[in-house]
């Protein structure tokens, strides 16, 4: 990801916004457009850059993303399917589940499967079951408590496919907290900041590793409880005795 400094501000283009927030960067583009920002999509809005190149503020990103996974936590589904657990369902019911037409759910299918083959969940959850179809094609089928838990994770009104629900701790912004202090953990092994030493200002933290001020508050504080970090008035200094980190 290509990082500038503009005005005192870590930037980024549109392929690094994409990377840092785990969208495409067709996404980017819709997001931040004028259009989709009037109507509240929350995303920050680019800055011409060097030879007219628009460059997204990478701390504004990251207080978008965090808004968006905020909303979304908030407008999860809670829904119980009537059945044996661990009965496996056909594709016909599952996305009847989901409301999704047949084109549709083919082309989520298709989206998934790079997912699939690495063992992972997709665009939809990994079947359960694979099967050669009676003449061409293949069966899938899932546990019925999969297809369930899968659809309580789903953000939005509908029950509809789609990455999870983004948290803190899940996801490529995952735990952005946890990133910050392992990276002052590094600074301070590095000598960037040493015991005694008072950290720069909040804003400046959150500006040096591209995250808001909530993410770095709250790094600040598991890292005052790990004692990492020590508070005297209004400031925050690196412990006389840092203690060591494991992992």
């Amino acid at each position: 990801m290509k990082i500038r400094v503009v005005d005192g501000r870590r930037m980024t283009d549109r392929a690094g916004a994409a990377e840092f927030t785990g969208r495409s960067e067709h996404t980017i583009t819709i997001q931040t457009s004028p259009k989709r920002r009037a109507e509240g999509s929350r995303w920050p809005a680019p800055v011409p850059g060097p030879e007219g190149v628009l460059l997204y503020p990478l701390d504004d990103l990251a207080a978008a993303i965090e808004e968006i996974a905020e909303a979304s936590r908030a407008r999860v589904h809670s829904i119980t399917l009537d059945g044996d657990p661990d009965e496996l369902i056909p594709a016909l019911e599952f996305r009847t589940l989901i409301d999704a037409k047949a084109s549709t759910w083919s082309k989520y299918v298709d989206m998934s499967k790079a997912a699939w083959e690495r063992g992972e969940d997709g665009y939809l959850p990994r079947p359960d079951l694979e099967e050669p179809a009676p003449k061409r094609g293949i069966i899938r089928s899932w546990r019925r408590q999969r297809v369930e838990q899968w659809i309580n994770s789903r953000p939005g009104r509908g029950a509809g496919a789609g990455p999870p629900v983004r948290t803190e701790e899940a996801g490529p912004t995952a735990a952005k907290y946890r990133r910050v202090m392992a990276a002052i953990r590094k600074d301070i092994s590095e000598g960037t900041f040493t015991p005694g030493q008072p950290l720069p200002s909040e804003a400046k933290l959150g500006t040096r590793y591209a995250v808001s001020l909530t993410t770095v508050r709250r790094s600040l504080t598991e890292l005052h409880h790990e004692g990492v970090l020590i508070r005297s008035s209004d400031r925050t200094m690196v412990a006389p005795d840092t203690p060591p980190h494991d992992g």
